[in-house]
């Protein structure tokens, strides 16, 4: 069910506040955002529990905590892309139009091109809303959509039912509504009848009406004569007959619950029908219970007026009339048209490349700056023309401020979006850069967690002992106890060239650390096995009088560990 808002009461209440000394109640555009809060407190808390799942299951392995990972993943993702987008508005409404954004692409409506505007309110915390905007066509729209905007209407149709949808709920905040969004639209619009609100449907109970069926009694007409003949031979019998009393049986049960008695009589009146009535009656179609149902045969009545009569010519419905008003001294246009001809541009061409419409870039070549929409959007026509065609714009803009302007420049919020006055209303596309702030704000939290995280999952586990008791078992030889053979003769010889040299015994114990000279020897007694560390491997060592051996290779370090013979 549907209901529109009066255009009495909200023209009454907009003269009331222009009248008054507080034109701040009329609000200047509403905007339809992401909510910035919700959407950063539900990415961050969802990336905080994917990367403290991260370090569990990196841990542990389990199926379920990559599982948990992963969806929290998205979610934070999500979420987080939306505190990104918040800072671009879903949809702006403004006294020239609509904007309504799709993806990464605006798409605008002048208030002409609008149909109507939906608008459902929230129903709780729980049950969102949801802000429709219905153009005249459609089809030409969703048409002249590349193929992300075509994208973004079919998920909109999916999730709220329109293509042209806002949802308003807990994930985005109104800006400019003051409390009553129906209300701010239509004062923006100017025009109530074009805001519709949506009420939920109350749910009415079926009352059952019991039909009550007459059931036709065929009565017999008997000739008059026998009807009179047979009366008199029953008075004649009554007079001879002796009346006897009449004894009542009793009453069977009922089978089946009484009701009160009902009388039902049966009309019928037949009209006979005038032979030279050439046109036909509206006749009553009604069933007992049931609303009556009258067939109507006159096509229109009396109020509705033909557009045109069979044979008769149609006027052309025009929709707008864009006739081009050139300046008696052109100034600025015909530098801008010379610029176009030195490039060998035609009209439709620099308007693909600068996408501004043609019939402005006719208008604006002699000075006629009326379908640019304003001061504003002219200047910005000229800065992009000018740029184009490899022209100085401060010229042209001087120009304009001292000839044409009309109000001294106060734009008001537009975010990169041209509103052009064709019959089909449509805005040119724009992208915002990244919010880099934003961006770093976002890693570094995400750091910040990350952190934290390992911390509590990398801390090392307490030791119950934190001194370790050793049995000083040496294995299964029992080689731990073992006590240390006798020491022996140890010589240690760098015949070819000067080296440093560590020797140890079988405990570990260092008996010599130093250098040896070129030709000089080591005589000392170790517990074999004797383990010899130098820094040229030319080194010879001989225990208990056996052969000399040497430690490694001739010119690099090297180690052995050397037994008796």
């Amino acid at each position: 069910m549907s209901t529109v808002l009066d255009e009495n009461d909200v023209a009454g209440t907009w003269d009331e506040e222009t009248a008054g000394t507080a034109p701040a109640a009329v609000p200047d555009h509403v905007e339809v955002r992401r909510h910035a809060g919700v959407a950063a407190g539900v990415g961050l808390t969802a990336s905080a529990v994917a990367i403290a799942y991260l370090g569990r299951a990196a841990q542990t392995g389990s199926a379920l905590d990559w599982a948990f990972v992963v969806a929290m993943g998205l979610l934070g993702a999500y979420w987080l892309y939306g505190l990104v987008d918040a800072r671009t508005p879903l949809l702006v409404a403004d006294a020239q139009g609509l904007r309504i954004r799709l993806g990464r692409t605006w798409r605008g409506l002048p208030w002409t091109a609008v149909h109507h505007v939906e608008h459902t309110p929230r129903r709780g915390l729980l049950r969102d809303g949801r802000l429709v905007v219905v153009p005249h066509n459609l089809e030409l729209i969703e048409a002249e959509l590349t193929g992300a905007g075509k994208r973004h209407t079919s998920l909109s149709r999916l999730l709220h039912g329109a293509p042209l949808a806002v949802p308003l709920g807990l994930s985005t905040r109104v800006v400019g509504a003051d409390g009553d969004l129906s209300e701010a639209l239509a004062r923006v619009a100017r025009d109530a009848s074009q805001i519709v609100v949506l009420e939920p449907a109350v749910p009415v109970e079926d009352t059952v009406v019991e039909d009550t069926v007459v059931e036709d009694t065929v009565v017999e007409d008997a000739p008059v004569e026998d009807a009179v003949e047979g009366s008199s031979a029953r008075e004649a019998v009554a007079e001879d007959e002796v009346v006897t009393p009449v004894v009542a049986s009793p009453t069977p049960a009922a089978l089946r619950e009484t009701g009160a008695a009902r009388r039902s009589e049966v009309r019928r009146d037949f009209v006979a029908a005038d032979a030279d009535d050439d046109e036909p009656q509206g006749r009553e179609l009604s069933r007992p219970g049931r609303v009556s149902l009258v067939e109507e045969t006159q096509s229109w009545g009396d109020r509705v007026r033909a557009i045109a009569r069979p044979g008769e010519p149609v006027e052309p419905l025009v929709l707008d009339d864009f006739e081009v008003e050139p300046a008696e001294d052109p100034v600025i246009g015909p530098e801008l048209a010379a610029a176009r001809t030195r490039l060998g541009l035609s009209v439709d061409q620099l308007a693909e490349r600068t996408r501004i419409r043609p019939h402005v870039i006719e208008a604006v070549e002699v000075d006629d700056f009326e379908p640019c929409g304003g001061d504003f959007y002219a200047r910005g026509h000229l800065r992009t023309l000018a740029r184009v065609l490899g022209i100085d714009v401060a010229p042209l803009l001087a120009s304009y401020d001292e000839r044409y302007a009309h109000a001294p420049i106060n734009p008001r919020r537009v975010f990169e979006a041209e509103l052009a006055t064709g019959a089909n209303g449509s805005i040119r596309g724009t992208r915002g850069g990244p919010n880099w702030s934003v961006l770093v704000a976002v890693v570094m939290a995400l750091v910040l967690a990350w952190s934290i995280a390992r911390l509590v999952m990398d801390a090392p586990p307490e030791l119950r002992n934190q001194t370790p008791v050793l049995n000083g078992s040496g294995g299964p030889q029992g080689a731990g106890n073992a006590p240390l053979a006798d020491a022996v003769p140890v010589v240690v010889s760098a015949a070819n060239g000067g080296a440093k040299v560590v020797v140890r015994d079988a405990s570990g114990e260092i008996l010599f650390k130093g250098g040896l000279a070129v030709g000089e020897t080591k005589e000392l007694k170790a517990s074999p096995p004797v383990r010899v560390q130098s820094t040229d491997g030319a080194v010879t060592v001989s225990l208990a009088g056996g052969g000399a051996r040497a430690v490694g290779e001739p010119g690099v370090a090297g180690q052995g560990t050397f037994v008796a013979d």
